[in-house]
């Protein structure tokens, strides 16, 4: 049975480390957006950049979806 622990452990730890890489990128989305939304201001390149903040939704919501993942994957792992 310990190494069935152990191995939940370190897969719990693996889960917990994606998590954090994950909450990283969703700290740094806001700010890539506001330089985005500030480049479309200052250079007009509105027909350019709208497509990238567009894609920066899309990635934003599924960075969501993934933390929601990983945090259902470690709350099945804890109740084994």
């Amino acid at each position: 049975m310990a190494r069935k622990a152990d191995g939940a452990g370190k897969v719990r730890a693996e889960l917990e480390g994606v998590s954090l890489t994950l909450v990283d990128i969703e700290e740094a989305l806001p700010f890539v957006h506001q330089r985005i939304t500030q480049a479309i201001r200052r250079s007009g390149l509105h027909s350019l950049l709208s497509p990238a903040l567009e894609d920066l939704e899309r990635m934003a919501k599924d960075v969501q979806q993934a933390k929601s993942q990983v945090g259902v994957a470690v709350t099945k792992l804890m109740e084994r």
